[in-house]
């Protein structure tokens, strides 16, 4: 096991806590300051459990266990993981934010002799290996400690397709919040009591699977987020966001092939910011959404601002006082034709619900000539 110098920072990189400001959603965003309130846990002593380093730190990050095990691939560690995890009791087991870091699996398990004798507020780990197989990596006592004091999963990096084994997960009654990469909801579903909890669920990673993602039992879930996944069929499920009774935000970015929204989707649908920026959208039903809603539909393919799909929800927006809903277009090429007829000419005032609207030819959709325009489209 070898430990690099420059990663001392690395091991406390902290997950962002859900916030609606997309660019660092799905990264890394917070990293202690080891020259300002850093302290060195002085139980257990440093060198019983290098290469884990333990923090005591108010001013970022609370106490805080970081581990950066770099193993052979055919490597027995179970002796000097379980000598490490060993030092941990009842007097000092308490932490925070516990994060490890494995370069290879090896034969490391997460269970009652490594994480399971811990006290965890937030978990992180990341697997840098083709072979990360979940349901061997995490033992059915991985949490046993931390049935009802685990309130976040994170995993930022895994280099396969993986799930939690069976009953990993079972007892733990207050996770609100998932960050999973190249998770596979279809092979590893989550029991019951993770289901009610959960308050924020993000999904990333081409590997990612959520065929069967039970949606519907999420009754408290206020955040869903995609990232960089494969759409099975190119469209989503009809009835994906129904009977999300307190959902107020859903992302989906960055994810190439998607291409139609159906009918519907939003409708009777909470949300109050809908980011769907970077796919391959062409169509898309806007009706159904609430009138403050943050609508950013930036860098897709849609070329016409549809009159059934747009006009309910931008009349419902102009008739609620102090309403703030908005559809954000930049990056889409929009023909301004006979399309906007409806918007240019009948709903002028709405314009200004449209932010970065820009023509195929150059134009911005606020300077259309609504004139020009009805002349145009007479036959239509």
């Amino acid at each position: 096991m070898v430990l690099h110098d420059y990663l001392f920072v690395f091991f406390f990189v902290y997950v962002c806590s859900t916030t609606l400001a997309l660019d660092h959603k799905y990264e890394h965003n917070k990293v202690l300051d080891v020259k300002s309130g850093y302290v060195t846990c002085v139980n257990p002593s440093p060198d019983s459990i290098y290469p884990c380093y333990c923090s005591d730190d108010d001013d970022t990050l609370g106490r805080s266990l970081g581990c950066f095990f770099d193993f052979n691939s055919n490597e027995d560690v179970t002796e000097a993981t379980h000598s490490i995890f060993s030092q941990f009791n009842e007097t000092n087991n308490k932490f925070d934010y516990v994060q490890v870091i494995l370069t290879s699996k090896a034969n490391f398990v997460f269970d009652e002799n490594t994480t399971g004798k811990l006290i965890m507020k937030e978990f992180n780990f990341d697997v840098y290996d083709s072979n990360i197989d979940g349901p061997k990596l995490f033992g059915v006592k991985a949490f046993e400690n931390s049935k009802t004091s685990l309130d976040r999963i994170s995993n930022q990096d895994s280099s396969a397709k993986w799930n939690f084994g069976p009953g990993t997960l079972d007892e733990l009654n207050n996770v609100g919040t998932l960050f999973l990469n190249n998770y596979d909801f279809d092979s590893g579903l989550f029991p019951p009591s993770i289901l009610f909890s959960l308050h924020d669920l993000f999904l990333f990673g081409e590997s990612t699977t959520f065929t069967n993602l039970p949606l519907v039992t999420m009754p408290k879930l206020a955040a869903l987020g995609f990232r960089d996944i494969k759409i099975p069929g190119s469209t989503l499920p009809a009835h994906m966001l129904y009977n999300l009774p307190r959902l107020e935000e859903f992302d989906l970015i960055d994810t190439s092939n998607l291409e139609i929204v159906p009918d519907n989707f939003f409708l009777n649908s909470s949300c109050l910011n809908v980011n769907l920026y970077q796919n391959n959208i062409h169509t898309i039903d806007l009706g159904g959404l609430n009138p403050n809603t943050q609508v950013d539909l930036s860098n897709n393919q849609i070329s016409q601002i549809q009159e059934e799909n747009f006009r309910p929800f931008v009349e419902s927006v102009l008739n609620t006082p102090n309403a703030v809903g908005m559809i954000d277009l930049h990056g889409n090429q929009l023909d301004c034709f006979v399309d906007i007829k409806w918007l240019v000419v009948d709903l002028r005032d709405a314009l200004n619900i449209f932010k970065n609207a820009e023509c195929a030819d150059g134009r911005y959709l606020a300077d259309v000539d609504p004139e020009l325009l009805e002349i145009e489209c007479t036959d239509y």
